[in-house]
């Protein structure tokens, strides 16, 4: 099947290439579309795009998406960190993620900025107790989720990135499906995101199917998402992530085609 992407990035935040360049690759790659959707500007997210850069980065994505129209659908689309504010009437969609946490000291602190400084952040404000953290997390997520109401709800267990999560303890998974639940009530749209299988070798994406499962139970709908930062990921493991969907017993996934998201058989 043709793919779609809605989550990718280019050298106006984080990723490695031009959004032309990106755009490219994705009609090298026969995609049906592609979202451009680097990290929102905030001054406590050195990821996120300048402010300078934004009025940029709407003219370059709009002028790619004119360009190559009758190649690709192209979309302008932002990766919203929690703490970010925008106005949502600027964007094609907005992916709602939750990069950063509010600790007892009042500032915001990174959650996937490493394994050590993940671990720093357990130690110093969760009394070294990772299940902790992982439910102001995932508290966290709902609260953002609910303000912000994007429209695809972004790498949901993050959290986990590095290993340091109880994530067998039901503790840890009554937290998260709390959460899980709760956000799809705002955004029943899912992304199901390819990082942790295409560059950390995991055999499940975000989510882990444990919570994959509550999520579809719940009504969720999923869009097959990269998280790319280089080219040559967009559709990385997008066939094979079909193949393990189906054996779950999912049969449609989401995909945005014509300025809208629609249901596509897999």
């Amino acid at each position: 099947m043709r793919h779609s992407n809605l989550h990718t990035h280019t050298v106006f935040s984080d990723g490695y290439y031009t959004v032309e360049e990106t755009v490219l690759a994705a009609i090298d790659n026969n995609m049906i579309s592609l979202g451009i959707s680097d990290h929102s500007s905030a001054d406590f997210d050195p990821c996120g795009i300048r402010t300078r850069s934004i009025d940029a980065y709407h003219r370059e994505v709009r002028r790619c998406a004119e360009k190559y129209k009758d190649r690709i659908e192209v979309y302008l689309g932002l990766e919203l960190d929690g703490y970010s504010v925008v106005d949502k009437a600027d964007y094609d969609y907005l992916i709602g993620d939750v990069h950063y946490v509010k600790c007892s000291d009042g500032n915001l602190h990174g959650i996937d900025w490493n394994k050590e400084n993940q671990q720093k952040v357990i130690d110093d404000f969760f009394d070294h107790d990772p299940l902790a953290m992982a439910k102001h997390y995932f508290a966290t997520y709902v609260e953002r989720q609910q303000i912000n109401r994007p429209d695809v709800l972004g790498h949901f267990d993050l959290v986990r990135l590095f290993g340091l999560m109880p994530t067998e303890s039901k503790a840890y998974l009554d937290a998260a499906t709390e959460a899980l639940i709760a956000c799809l009530k705002v955004t029943p749209i899912m992304e199901i995101n390819m990082v942790p299988v295409v560059l950390r070798g995991d055999t499940e994406p975000y989510p882990r199917n444990n919570l994959l499962k509550e999520a579809v139970a719940h009504g969720a709908k999923l869009v097959l998402s990269s998280d790319a930062h280089k080219v040559e990921n967009l559709q990385k493991g997008f066939d094979d992530e079909i193949l393990r969907l189906k054996a779950l017993g999912i049969r449609e996934i989401v995909q945005f085609v014509g300025g809208r998201f629609v249901e596509v058989g897999i």
